[in-house]
């Protein structure tokens, strides 16, 4: 009944769904001929574990992808991510308007499908 009651559906699940959408939208994406398959990272040190949702390829690069439900959140595990494999920059989904500040491109959750362009844009400014 809870579930009914929510106004924010992807709040109530704590991101999941908007976890799940944004994995389907990326396997949606693959050429035809690929198999289908989502990789993602996680680091088990002590003290600092780390995980970041999705890792997306374009090309010979590797780029993290965290997935928010909300506008807001913190970046550790993507930020750590950026600074230990040296990687480009850093992809969020989430509520937050398009943007790209300090190496992370934020793309709004109803935007997956633009992702291949926006990243194209973005790689030829870097």
């Amino acid at each position: 009944m809870d579930t009914y009651l929510t106004e924010n559906l992807l709040a109530a699940y704590k991101g999941l769904v908007a976890e799940q959408f944004v994995g389907q939208q990326l396997l949606a994406m693959r050429r035809v001929f690929e198999e289908p398959e989502l990789h993602y990272w996680s680091r088990e040190a002590k003290g600092s574990a780390a995980e970041v949702d999705y890792l997306w390829q374009k090309g010979e690069h590797i780029f993290p992808v965290e997935v928010k439900a909300g506008k807001t959140g913190a970046l550790k595990s993507l930020r750590l991510f950026l600074a230990e494999k040296k990687a480009l920059l850093g992809i969020r989904f989430s509520l937050h308007p398009l943007s790209f500040t300090d190496s992370v491109l934020s793309i709004p959750l109803y935007a997956v499908e633009a992702l291949p362009g926006l990243l194209q844009q973005v790689l030829s400014t870097v």
